[in-house]
């Protein structure tokens, strides 16, 4: 178990790269701690493609929780992992259920192929967690690198400074 000791922790699981290079982004903009879930049972290839799809249809958790980090000690989470069959990624869903000791913000980032709406993803996110998550966006493939895709992760980041915002006054 990794243990983390920042501010913020960008927590993200990535198969295929997408993930990843949003969660290196938000990273940079909030000045935050990247931290991986580990997930060898969903690396590439198409046996571990079609894993994926049938765990995260079945909404199974990952078999081995070796790879979940502990975010102790960070004031706000941010989860960062793409949408499969219209959940959040069976590594992210797992860590969710964990019942990690998560600090009063959370923010979800999801990256998607867009073949789903992604309120069922978010809902689902937040039945794992228990509550309401903070700040919640999703990010279509299609429109990485673009203008859309900064306004995008402005408009989230604003989201969860107004969290921070609405929590520090409480």
């Amino acid at each position: 178990m990794n243990m983390v000791k920042s501010d913020t922790c960008i927590v993200y699981y990535s198969r295929s790269g997408h993930s990843h290079r949003l969660a290196k982004n938000l990273a940079k903009r909030l000045h935050g701690h990247l931290v991986e879930i580990q997930a060898p049972a969903y690396q590439r290839g198409i046996v571990s493609y079609v894993r994926a799809a049938m765990d995260s249809l079945r909404q199974r958790d990952m078999a081995s929780r070796q790879g979940l980090p502990s975010v102790s000690g960070c004031n706000r989470v941010v989860l960062c992992g793409p949408v499969w069959t219209s959940y959040p990624a069976v590594p992210l869903r797992t860590f969710l259920r964990t019942k990690f000791k998560a600090p009063s913000t959370v923010g979800l980032f999801l990256t998607s192929g867009a073949h789903s709406p992604p309120q069922k993803a978010f809902q689902a996110a937040e039945s794992d967690l228990g509550r309401p998550i903070s700040a919640k966006a999703c990010l279509p493939n299609g429109v990485e690198g673009t203008a859309e895709e900064s306004s995008m992760v402005d408009a989230f980041l604003s989201d969860l400074e107004g969290a921070v915002r609405l929590t520090s006054v409480n």
